[in-house]
């Protein structure tokens, strides 16, 4: 089948691809669109490719407005916005970037780790205060992570590479998961045990339904007042409104978030607490991982139009398209 010109086939609603990906998905067919466009206009044919990311996902009401859709192609691993049922219900299927960031938020998992337990910013505004002005000029001791205990909630590639380097520093640690995995960590079946036991408790588990607040208030005071949250995976695994309160009134000690319930709307309360530091969702923000993740989509995308199979499926296409 030729290609048919000026017909748009693929949507891109994600914002965050580099220029020159969003120019190769545009010659392909593609228009950049924004979600509030989509949902206020009419239905689009025509469309058999939608280009998203896990912030934007693709709602069953977004899904409606494509009655050609065939892909979803998702700029990141999490797939949890996106409506899967309408997709499978539909013969859709979805593609992700998995197996390129696994490096890039495991070291931020550290990071903030390191940041909140030697107190980095809150020293480094000391010094540009001019603070240290003095030998006399006294900084409360931080923390160290040697012979600390580190509980990782979800053991998947990337609880895993932060487990390896969590060893690496001298921590002792521990998992959390729906099973044991083979591996010498210690299994804990009870989160609640685990955050008891642990100086860290970082979360690397998948979103959606199942893990929704699973980090509740009793795991979040049994971490306790000298215990530390780390989030590096999903703000809906971890009961906000709780977190806040434990923070405010010294049930847990600090936080540590990449990650939020309703990004990019954080709490005020949460942005004005002493004991958290944050950062926006930067797991994968480096420009080699970004770059990366973008090509493997383009792969999926151009594998679909040719009808081979996608490399990296969540959702296998059910019908295929034909060749460009």
């Amino acid at each position: 089948m030729t290609s048919r010109q000026n017909t748009i086939r693929i949507v891109i609603l994600t914002a965050v691809l580099p220029a020159s990906v969003v120019a190769t998905l545009e010659g392909m067919g593609g228009k950049r669109m924004a979600i509030e466009e989509v949902l206020a206009g009419k239905p689009m044919t025509d469309v058999e490719v939608l280009v998203t990311d896990p912030g934007v996902g693709a709602s069953a009401d977004v899904l409606e407005k494509f009655p050609d859709l065939r892909l979803i192609a998702c700029y990141g691993i999490g797939v949890d916005a996106i409506h899967v049922p309408s997709a499978k219900a539909r013969g859709i299927g979805i593609c992700n970037t998995p197996g390129l960031l696994t490096e890039d938020v495991a070291d931020l998992a550290m990071a903030l780790m390191l940041a909140s337990a030697r107190d980095i910013v809150t020293q480094n505004q000391y010094v540009r205060d001019g603070r240290w002005t003095t030998i006399a000029a006294k900084v409360p001791l931080s923390r160290s992570l040697k012979n600390k205990a580190i509980g990782i909630v979800g053991l998947g590639n990337i609880g895993a590479a932060i487990a390896e380097r969590a060893a690496a520093f001298g921590m002792c640690v521990s998992y959390h998961g729906p099973r044991r995995k083979p591996v010498s960590y210690r299994y804990m079946p009870d989160l609640i045990a685990m955050a008891a036991g642990s100086d860290f408790l970082v979360i690397a588990s998948r979103g959606g339904e199942d893990t929704r607040n699973i980090v509740n208030r009793e795991v979040l005071e049994a971490l306790g007042p000298d215990g530390t949250l780390v989030n590096v995976s999903r703000g809906s695994i971890v009961d906000e409104a709780a977190l806040i309160e434990v923070l405010e009134t010294g049930k847990l000690g600090f936080a540590a978030l990449d990650v939020f319930a309703n990004e990019p709307k954080v709490p005020e309360k949460l942005r004005t607490l002493p004991n958290v530091i944050m950062t926006p969702h930067q797991g994968s923000a480096t420009a080699d991982t970004r770059l990366a993740m973008a090509l493997l989509l383009v792969e999926n995308v151009e594998a679909y139009f040719v009808g081979a199979p996608l490399p990296t499926p969540v959702v296998p296409v059910a019908i295929w398209a034909f060749e460009l």
